[in-house]
């Protein structure tokens, strides 16, 4: 026996941990554009699993195993990924280090109150309490475009300035409703549009 379920829903989770760390790495080697878009990739992988989750017919087991393993993906893919790919984008001052600890720590609590309103059986089928920490899939890549549009040290305080923002966000008690319809629609579109972009800031700086 293999521990684990792998329906397509946890394999499009996996899939999406696997983009981020293929961002991290890429990152590390200087890689920023590619960095981003693996990062996009996940956002696009965990946009699905949820949806394609709701479509299967699981287990108890299998549907709580893909909560957990989620949440875990989650952490790495839109709260540790963003943090390294700024960190070797040139944040690695202690003030911008501390604005970026406030956003991760917030992603943090934020997976966990998930979990926590998972298990104890709350409806949230509907809405997010809170930013979902995949829409850091979408934003850091659209924030990155600034790089190119203003000197690097302005970049840097934006940049550095969104970290503890966003962090707030993911902590503040407001419904957001999940996408639906057109909006599975609209998403895909964007992040390939963005994706498109990065690959092709890629090409022209090699």
């Amino acid at each position: 026996m293999i521990l684990g379920a792998y329906n397509l829903a946890c394999l499009l989770s996996l899939s999406g941990f696997v983009a981020a760390i293929a961002a991290i790495v890429l990152s590390s080697t200087g890689e920023i554009e590619l960095a981003l878009v693996c990062l996009m990739l996940a956002g696009l992988a965990d946009l699905f699993d949820g949806f394609v989750a709701r479509r299967l017919k699981r287990s108890d087991y299998e549907k709580e195993f893909g909560v957990q393993l989620d949440t875990v993906v989650d952490v790495v893919a839109f709260v540790v990924t963003p943090f390294v790919i700024a960190f070797n984008a040139g944040l690695r001052s202690l003030p911008a280090l501390v604005l970026m600890a406030a956003f991760a720590v917030g992603g943090a609590v934020r997976l966990a109150h998930f979990n926590t309103l998972s298990a104890q059986g709350a409806d949230q089928s509907t809405h997010h309490r809170g930013l979902p920490v995949t829409y850091t899939a979408l934003i850091f890549p659209v924030l990155f475009i600034v790089r190119d549009l203003v000197p690097m040290v302005t970049f840097r305080i934006l940049l550095g300035a969104a970290f503890p923002l966003i962090g707030v966000l993911f902590v503040v008690d407001r419904p957001i409703r999940k996408p639906r319809g057109v909006f599975y629609a609209l998403f895909p579109v964007l992040g390939v549009l963005l994706i498109a972009y990065w690959t092709w800031r890629f090409l022209v700086a090699s």
